[in-house]
C-alpha cells in the first residue's frame, strides 16, 4: 500500500545523473524574479541544494524565503558510509529493539554540523520495516526483546520501539539546537498516497492509512511542524487534487494532537520514480497550482526542495511562474494567515467526480478570498463557480487551467494575477 519513496541519496544520485545529460534550461535570473514575503505566521521556505547552493540560498532569502537545515540524519559521509545506519536497516525490518552501536553516535555528529543556520531543521529519515505484525511477532528476536506476552502487547510495543528511531533524532537536534523547530521528512500521521486516495472513499483511506497513525501517535510530542510530502508523479489533472488531498488529510490527523503547522515539501521537477517524466519540470498549471494550494488547505506554508549538482545560476525555467502565483498569496499573507478556512466538500471527493476545486477563506463579515481551479477543462476553456460568501452567491470565472484566486469584499470582486 505504500507509495514508492526514494531516499534522499538515492535521489542525489538520480537527479546528478538525470542533471548531467539534460540540455541547459532558459531560466530567468533572480533579478527578474518578484519577491514573497510572509506576514501573518504563513511561510515558505527554501531547500534547494546541488551547483551555486550558496548563491541561490543567498538570492532565495532576498526574495522572501526562509532557509532549511536538511539533513540526512543516517549517513556517514566522513566514514564513507561504514557506519550508514539506512544500510544496517537493509538487514533488519522486523526488530526495532536492535540499533547498531553507533546508532547515538553518529546521528548526534551529523546533527551538531548541519544544524543552527536555518529557520527550521529538518530530519530527512526513509525506511521500510515490516507492518504486518503477525509476521514480527513470529521473528523470535523480536518478541523475545518486546517483553510482551501476547501478540497485542507485542503490537503496541512494536510500534513505540520504531517511532524512537525517528524521535530520538529529534530529541537529540533539540539539545543541540533548542532555538530551531524541528520536524521530520519521511513517516507523516497520513503517509503520502495518490492511488490509495483516488476514486476512494472515505472509509477506504483511512483504512489504508490506520498504521500511519499507530507509528506517529509516539513521534508527535517530539516534532514542532508537520510535514506532507506532495511531490507530484504524473503530467494529470489529477496531480491538482492529490496535493490538496495529501495535505487536507494530514492536516484532519494533527488536529488531534494540536494545532503545530504543517508544511508542504514541493519540487519543481516531477518526482525520479517516474521514468518518463523524472527530471523534466512540472507543467505550468501544475506549477501555479501548488504555489497556493497549501495556503488553501490548511498548511502553513510549503518548502520548495530539489538538488542541482551540475546547475549553475538559478536553476529553474518555471521559477518565475512559481513565485508570481505564490506573490498572490504573498500580497495577502496577512489577511490569509487570520482566515478561517471553509471546506464545503473533500478534495478527493471532487477528484473522483472531477469536479472543480474551490476552497473559500473568510476573512472577515463581507470579507472571502476564494480559490478556484478546474485542470480538468481545455487550455483555452473558460468556467464558472458559484460560491456562497456570508448567504450571498457570487459567480467566478476559471480561465482555461488556471488556479485563480478572488478578493472579494463589500461586494467587490477582485481577481489576482498569477501573470506578469
Amino acid at each position: 500500500m505504500r507509495l514508492l519513496v526514494h531516499a534522499f541519496l538515492f535521489a542525489v544520485a538520480v537527479s546528478a545523473a538525470m542533471a548531467a545529460e539534460m540540455p541547459p534550461s532558459q531560466t530567468v535570473p533572480w533579478e527578474q524574479i518578484r519577491s514573497v514575503p510572509m506576514a501573518g505566521g504563513l511561510r515558505a521556505f527554501w531547500d534547494v541544494g546541488g551547483g551555486d547552493r550558496d548563491f541561490n540560498r543567498e538570492q532565495a532569502a532576498r526574495h522572501g524565503f526562509e532557509i532549511v537545515d536538511l539533513l540526512g540524519t543516517y549517513s556517514d559521509y566522513p566514514g564513507r558510509q561504514k557506519e550508514n545506519i539506512s544500510n544496517f536497516l537493509k538487514e533488519n525490518r522486523v526488530n526495532p529493539w536492535r540499533k547498531p552501536d553507533y546508532f547515538e553516535r553518529i546521528i548526534k555528529r551529523n546533527i551538531a554540523s548541519a544544524g543552527g543556520k536555518g529557520a527550521i531543521f529538518v530530519h530527512d529519515i526513509e525506511f521500510g520495516f515490516e507492518e504486518d505484525i503477525g509476521k514480527a511477532w513470529a521473528d523470535e528476536e523480536a518478541r523475545k526483546a518486546s517483553g510482551a506476552k501476547t501478540e497485542k502487547q507485542f503490537a503496541e510495543a512494536y510500534y513505540r520501539e520504531w517511532a524512537t528511531w525517528f524521535s530520538l533524532p529529534c530529541l537529540w537536534a533539540k539539545e543541540q539546537w533548542p532555538h530551531e523547530p524541528v520536524g521530520i521528512y519521511g513517516p507523516q500521521p497520513f503517509r503520502r498516497d495518490y492511488w490509495g486516495i483516488a476514486g476512494k472513499s472515505a472509509q477506504q483511506i483511512d483504512g489504508t492509512h490506520a498504521r500511519d497513525a499507530d507509528l506517529w501517535e509516539h513521534i508527535d510530542r517530539f516534532v514542532d511542524f508537520y510535514i506532507a510530502s506532495v511531490y507530484v508523479f504524473y503530467d494529470d489533472p489529477g496531480s491538482v487534487y492529490y496535493i490538496a488531498s495529501n495535505i487536507e488529510e494530514n492536516v484532519a490527523r494533527t488536529r488531534r494532537y494540536g494545532s503545530k503547522p504543517l508544511y508542504a515539501y514541493e519540487w519543481l521537477r516531477y518526482h525520479d520514480s517516474n521514468k518518463k517524466l523524472a527530471g523534466q519540470e512540472l507543467a505550468p498549471y501544475q506549477v501555479e497550482a501548488m504555489a497556493v494550494l497549501p495556503y488553501f488547505t490548511g498548511a502553513r506554508g510549503l518548502v520548495l526542495w530539489g538538488w542541482e549538482p551540475k546547475r549553475k545560476g538559478q536553476y529553474y525555467e518555471r521559477l518565475q511562474l512559481f513565485m508570481n502565483s505564490l506573490g498572490r498569496v504573498s500580497d495577502l499573507s496577512a489577511k490569509i494567515a487570520k482566515a478561517e478556512l471553509v471546506v464545503d466538500e473533500p478534495a478527493h471527493l471532487l477528484w473522483k467526480e472531477k469536479r472543480p476545486l474551490v476552497r473559500r477563506l473568510r476573512v472577515a463579515a463581507g470579507e472571502w478570498i476564494v480559490m478556484a481551479v478546474n485542470p480538468w477543462q481545455a487550455e483555452d476553456a473558460r468556467s464558472s463557480v458559484r460560491v456562497n460568501c456570508d448567504g450571498q452567491p457570487v459567480e467566478l470565472s476559471i480561465e482555461g487551467r488556471h488556479t485563480e484566486i478572488y478578493h472579494i469584499e463589500s461586494g467587490r470582486v477582485l481577481r489576482l494575477q498569477a501573470a506578469p
